[in-house]
C-alpha cells in the first residue's frame, strides 16, 4: 500500500508576488475569476491538481437554534403534576450517618535520648569579657546623617550600662541625650544597646542631634573620657503624586491635587504654591471638604478622579498629607500651566523647609483638529487590504455623543463599523485592494469639552497589494478512505506560482517523514524525505 505526500514550498524566486511593477489601478478592483487551470502533465495516477479563484463556503450550521415551543397554561402544568404520584417519605430511611473508625496515628521517627537536667557545664562558651580597668566605649550608633526614614535609634556601648533586671527599672537609666524629644520610649536590648522607639516613627523634616556625654559610667566602672556626638536628619516635604498628570488636555476649571510624603500645614503650603497659565500668574483657592464633595458627584470625569484620590489618601492613612485646590477664575485655553511648590515650603511634622523647588504642569484643551490620520498606525499610502483606518484628534472625544454617521466613506467598504476610542476615530471594513477610500469626518464631532470640529474634514487612504500569502492544512491530515473524491485544499494571495513536491512512501516511512519534519531547517545536516519524488513542477495559481 503506497500513499502520496504533498508538500507545498512558497519560493519567492520561482514566480514570486503576481506585480508587473506597474502601479495599482486606483479606484477599482482586482477583477474576480473563475477561470481554472488543469494541470495534469506528469501527475502520477489518480492525483489532479486544480487551481481556481477562493470562494466562500456554505455557512456553518447554527447550532444555536432553540426548538418552537410554548409556555404552559397554569391549568395545563397542574394537570400534569396531578398526575405524577404523590412524594412519601419512610421513616426507616433516616440514620444517623456511619464513620468508621479512626486511623492510628502516624508514628514518630527517630530515638529518645536520655539526658541529664541541668546539663553539664560547656567547655564552648565564649570567654568572659575582662572589661576591669578599660575605658567605656561607643561601639555603635545609628541612624547617622540624611536617612528616608527612621523608625528607631540604636547606641551600643563595650560594657554592660544596666544591671540584669526588668524593663522598668532599666528603662530609668538613659545615657544618651536626644534634641528634640519626640514622644516614645527608651528601652534596653540586653545591658549593652539602649533604643528609643518612637510612638510611630521620627517626624519628618527635623534634624536629631544625638549626644552621649564626657564621664558617663558602665556598670564595671569605666568612663567615657570623650563625648560621642552625631546626628540624623529627615527628610523635608517631598511630592509624592499630583494631579493632574499632564497626559491630556484638561478643562479650564480643572481642579488641582497634590499629596506629600508626611503631614503638611495645608494653609502654609497653600500661601506657597504659585500657579501660571502661560506665565502669567493665576489666583488659586484651596478646595474645603464640601467643594471636594460635590466634585464627587459631577458628571465631568477628571473631577470625580480627585474626589476618588482623596478618598484613597483618608482610607491609607494619608490623611492630611494632601492638598486640593484649583483657579479662582477659568484657565485660558490651549495653555501651558505651571504648578510649582517653592523652595522654603514647611512641614507639619517638623522645623526643616524644602531646598527646591517641586514642579508639576499640565495644558488646557486647544480647538479640536485633527492630528493625523493613517492605517494600523503607518501611512496612509499603500495600505494592506482589511487594515483600519485611524483618525487621530488632540482632544479625547465625547463617547456619549459619537454617532457612527458623522463618519462617510466612499466608495463603500463592506461589513463597515466606524468606533470611537478616547482621541481614535477607527474605520473598519473588509477593504479591497489597489483602491483609494475617502472618508469625510463632519464637522458635527464633539469632543470631551463640548467643542465640535467646525467644518467637515476629508482624509483620503490608499490601500495596496495585499501581502503574498499561503495557508492550509498542517502536519499529519488523513483524507476520508470512503470519498468519491477526496481532496487537500490550500489557499494563496498574491503568489503567481507554487513549488509542488510529491513522494510516494510506504506506512514503514512514518517515523523517517517526522525525523524529516523535526529537523527539516537544519542547513548543516539537512534531513531526508523518506519515499520516491513521483512530483517536482512549478504550478500555476
Amino acid at each position: 500500500m503506497t500513499r502520496p505526500i504533498l508538500a507545498a514550498l512558497l519560493l519567492a524566486a520561482c514566480g514570486g508576488k503576481g506585480n508587473d511593477g506597474a502601479s495599482p489601478n486606483v479606484g477599482s478592483a482586482s477583477p474576480v475569476s473563475d477561470e481554472v487551470y488543469v494541470q495534469l502533465k506528469d501527475a502520477p495516477p489518480g492525483l489532479d491538481l486544480k487551481v481556481s479563484e477562493g470562494k466562500a463556503g456554505p455557512p456553518a450550521f447554527d447550532r444555536s437554534k432553540i426548538a418552537p415551543a410554548r409556555k404552559l397554561a397554569d391549568a395545563e402544568a397542574q394537570a400534569m403534576l396531578a398526575r405524577a404520584k404523590p412524594i412519601t417519605t419512610d421513616p426507616a430511611d433516616q440514620q444517623a450517618f456511619a464513620l468508621r473508625p479512626r486511623s492510628q496515628p502516624v508514628p514518630r521517627t527517630g530515638e529518645t535520648v536520655t539526658g541529664t537536667f541541668p546539663p553539664p557545664a560547656s567547655s564552648l562558651l565564649p570567654p568572659k569579657p575582662n572589661d576591669a580597668g578599660q575605658d567605656l566605649k561607643v561601639l555603635r550608633y545609628m541612624p547617622e546623617g540624611a536617612v528616608p526614614i527612621a523608625p528607631e535609634l540604636s547606641v551600643t556601648f563595650s560594657q554592660p550600662m544596666v544591671a540584669v533586671t526588668s524593663q522598668g527599672d532599666a528603662a530609668g537609666v538613659q545615657p544618651v541625650k536626644l534634641t528634640p524629644q519626640p514622644k516614645g520610649n527608651w528601652r534596653w536590648l540586653g545591658t549593652r544597646t539602649i533604643l528609643f522607639d518612637p510612638n510611630i516613627r521620627f517626624p519628618m523634616a527635623t534634624t536629631w542631634a544625638v549626644e552621649v556625654p564626657a564621664g558617663t559610667k558602665s556598670m564595671n566602672g569605666g568612663v567615657l573620657k570623650t563625648a560621642t556626638k552625631f546626628s540624623f536628619e529627615t527628610p523635608t516635604v517631598t511630592m509624592v503624586s499630583h494631579f493632574p498628570n499632564g497626559y491630556q488636555p484638561e478643562h479650564l476649571d480643572v481642579p488641582m491635587f497634590a499629596l506629600f510624603d508626611q503631614k503638611i500645614d495645608a494653609q502654609a503650603v497653600m500661601a506657597k504654591i504659585t500657579v501660571t497659565a502661560n506665565g502669567k500668574a493665576v489666583a488659586i483657592k484651596r478646595l474645603d471638604d464640601a467643594e471636594i464633595t460635590k466634585l464627587g458627584d459631577s458628571k465631568k470625569a477628571r473631577e470625580k478622579q480627585i474626589a476618588a484620590m482623596v478618598e484613597a489618601a483618608k482610607k491609607n492613612d494619608q490623611d492630611g498629607r494632601w492638598i486640593a485646590f484649583r483657579a479662582t477664575q477659568e484657565l485660558p485655553k490651549d495653555a501651558a500651566v505651571v504648578v510649582t511648590i517653592p523652595e522654603g515650603t514647611p512641614s507639619a511634622e517638623g522645623p526643616n523647609t524644602t531646598k527646591t523647588p517641586q514642579i508639576f504642569q499640565f495644558r488646557t484643551y486647544p480647538p479640536l483638529q485633527i492630528v493625523e490620520a493613517t492605517c494600523g498606525g503607518i501611512s496612509r499610502v499603500n495600505c494592506p487590504p482589511g487594515a483600519a483606518f485611524v483618525v487621530r484628534f488632540n482632544n479625547p472625544l465625547d463617547d456619549e455623543t459619537f454617532e457612527e454617521e458623522l463618519v462617510t466613506v466612499s466608495p463603500d467598504i463592506a461589513a463597515l463599523r466606524v468606533t470611537q476610542s478616547h482621541t481614535n476615530l477607527i474605520i473598519q471594513g473588509a477593504t479591497k485592494a489597489r483602491t483609494s477610500y475617502k472618508a469625510t469626518i463632519g464637522s458635527k464631532i464633539v469632543d470631551d469639552f463640548g467643542q465640535t470640529l467646525g467644518k467637515d474634514e476629508t482624509r483620503t487612504w490608499t490601500v495596496g497589494d495585499a501581502r503574498p500569502s499561503f495557508f492550509g492544512p498542517q502536519g499529519m491530515v488523513v483524507l476520508d478512505p470512503a470519498a468519491k473524491k477526496p481532496t487537500l485544499d490550500f489557499f494563496s494571495t498574491n503568489y503567481e506560482q507554487l513549488k509542488v513536491s510529491l513522494w510516494k512512501v510506504e506506512p514503514g516511512d512514518l517515523d523517517a517523514y517526522y525525523n524529516f519534519l523535526r529537523n527539516r531547517w537544519n542547513k548543516d545536516n539537512p534531513p531526508r524525505m523518506p519515499g520516491t519524488k513521483v512530483f517536482d513542477q512549478l504550478v500555476k495559481t
